[in-house]
């Protein structure tokens, strides 16, 4: 039995670093291998030189592992694209609601408050022909009142 689990394991091993996929770009001049658990790149630089990044997080089955993991321990809190959401036709109908009802409340204070002002200038305006009737009665009392003097 442990013969069968040593050659299982090896099998499993040799699956995960066994390169399944070769890309090369041909204007960089890179090449990038890609196995279950690992993913390599290698170029030349401008010196002249080989460089060879073998990085473990990027293996097909390393990405998703990692992936589960990094959304099981937080949530995503933060969007890359920005989005707003909101509703203004039901804003401006509201708004228009408020403003005509104002509206209507001004239109009736303004009646009511030149029916008032009429009513003050009328009542004023009938206090000061009575005030001058009777200014004019005294003025010309006195006259009536006075006998003719003889000459």
């Amino acid at each position: 039995m442990k013969k069968f689990w040593k050659i299982l394991g090896l099998g499993a091993l040799a699956v995960g670093l066994t390169p399944y996929k070769v890309e090369k770009n041909e204007e960089t001049g890179e090449n990038s291998y890609q196995a279950l658990l690992w993913r390599a790149t290698s170029k030349v630089d401008e010196a002249g030189e080989k460089q060879i990044g073998v990085n473990l997080g990027e293996g097909a089955l390393t990405s998703k592992i990692m992936g589960a993991v990094g959304k099981k321990h937080e949530p995503h809190l933060f969007s890359d694209e920005l989005s707003v959401e909101y509703n203004a036709p039901a804003a401006t109908e509201e708004v228009t609601e408020k403003a005509a009802e104002v509206v209507e409340e001004a239109a009736e204070a303004a009646e009511n408050a030149a029916e008032t002002v009429e009513e003050a200038v009328v009542e004023t305006a009938e206090e000061t022909v009575e005030a001058v009737e009777e200014a004019v009665e005294k003025i010309a009392e006195p006259e009536e009142t006075q006998e003719p003097q003889a000459e």
